[in-house]
């Protein structure tokens, strides 16, 4: 029980310091070299771990994956693949309520940190001159942004549970797309649900009035179901052969990246800025953060003693897998930070006896926490730019959050 309060205390340590602003990449550095000394490791012991942990190839291919991720997702806004089909998509669909929803939800197959912000002026584009509450428009953009995290392979959240657990991704995206769907289903359920018959009047009268901006967008498309599914093509490819083609998400995304540049023509400089520019390091040291702490973890033992001592506690396990991740999503608001720091200490508790299960339970506990969380940096920008009133947010949010609980319990229950 010692080592349990040893890393619960340095956790703590961790969210005071995050809920101050303090760079999470920093907070767990620090932290690991906490827990190295208060684990009695010394310095050089501490020092080659860091190393180690660095230079290992899981680290290193979870570094590429996600630097190339962030270069596929500037090409995309670049050279305005995104843009198009946004524009596409308005020509294709009627209804309004379907597109204030597609805003958030197109816009969200790119796992930008705080990405809500690019869709956010695409919906009050689409709800100009309507009186749409700021309460139900931030939950709208905010709650849809997020249904592709709990299995697209390209966010960092399941890739980071995929190389931690070594489960083979495909696998979890298979398992964890009923999630994605049930989160879908409440943000429709609540988006429109008991919408003030002022707020529907506004949309309608919207629709007339953007009529014929949007026959003018389609003199300029031609042909808007091409232009949505060639936009769409470099997304639908990556995920076709991730899922069911079973290959390796690093090359894929080599090979897309590579292609994109031969298909828009980037010469050199343009390439090297692309490369430059597309990622901030401190995403990337977050990252080598999070495999640093869970190395430091493993070479105090202290994972070992912490997973025997709850093993032997009056707590359920499924409990344990629920809370940990849950507890940490709320504070931090980071999946990563969820992930890193709760699954170092789960793995080791993983039955033998479909552990499938309890990886999946944790992952969307994590996910789950950081949904509900004030310090999702998502939320706090949608908030802020529609100005709206975080307890009415909250009602939307809470009432969500309960209902994907019951889910995921009932998920691992059957």
């Amino acid at each position: 029980m010692i080592a349990l309060l040893k890393v619960t205390i340095i956790f703590g340590i961790i969210v005071v310091l995050i809920s101050k602003n303090f760079p999470l990449h920093w907070a767990l550095l620090g932290g690991s070299i906490i827990m190295g000394i208060s684990f009695g490791l010394p310095i050089n012991i501490i020092l080659k771990s860091f190393l180690e942990a660095a230079i290992d190839w899981s680290t290193i291919n979870l570094l590429l994956i996600l630097y190339l991720i962030a270069v596929f997702e500037s090409i995309l806004k670049e050279k305005e693949v995104l843009k198009t089909m946004v524009n596409s998509l308005k020509s294709l669909i009627k209804d309004e309520k379907i597109r204030l929803i597609s805003m958030p939800i197109i816009m969200g197959l790119l796992p930008s940190v705080g990405g809500a912000l690019f869709s956010a002026p695409l919906l009050e584009e689409s709800t100009d001159n309507g009186n749409l509450e700021p309460e139900r428009k931030s939950y709208i953009n905010y709650w849809f942004r997020h249904v592709w995290e709990p299995f697209l392979p390209i966010y960092p959240g399941i890739i980071l549970v995929s190389a931690l657990t070594q489960t083979p991704i495909n696998i979890l995206v298979k398992e964890a797309l009923p999630y994605g769907l049930f989160v879908l289903a409440i943000g429709l359920l609540f988006a429109f649900y008991k919408m003030p018959s002022e707020e529907t009047a506004s949309l309608e009268q919207i629709q007339t009035q953007n009529l014929e901006e949007e026959n003018q967008e389609i003199i300029v498309s031609q042909n808007p179901v091409k232009d949505f599914i060639i936009s769409f093509l470099p997304i639908l490819i990556l995920i076709f052969s991730v899922i069911f083609l079973h290959f390796d998400l690093l090359y894929v995304l080599l090979g897309i990246v590579l292609l994109l540049f031969i298909i828009f023509r980037f010469n050199v400089h343009q390439t090297l800025n692309t490369l430059k520019t597309s990622i901030k390091p401190q995403n990337l040291i977050l990252i080598l953060g999070v495999m640093i702490f869970k190395k430091i973890l493993e070479v105090t033992g202290a994972v070992s003693d912490i997973a025997y001592s709850l093993n032997f506690s009056f707590i359920p396990t499924p409990i344990i897998f629920f809370l940990i991740p849950f507890i940490v999503g709320i504070f931090t608001g980071v999946t990563s930070a969820s992930i890193g720091i709760s699954f170092p200490i789960l793995i080791k508790m993983l039955p033998y006896v479909n552990p499938l299960k309890y990886i999946l339970l944790a992952f969307l506990s994590g996910f789950l926490g950081i949904m509900v969380s004030p310090m999702h940096l998502c939320l706090v920008l949608t908030r802020e730019y529609f100005n709206a009133d975080w307890n009415k947010i909250y009602k939307y949010i809470i009432k969500s959050g309960i209902l994907l609980t019951i889910f995921i319990f009932l998920r691992f229950l059957i």
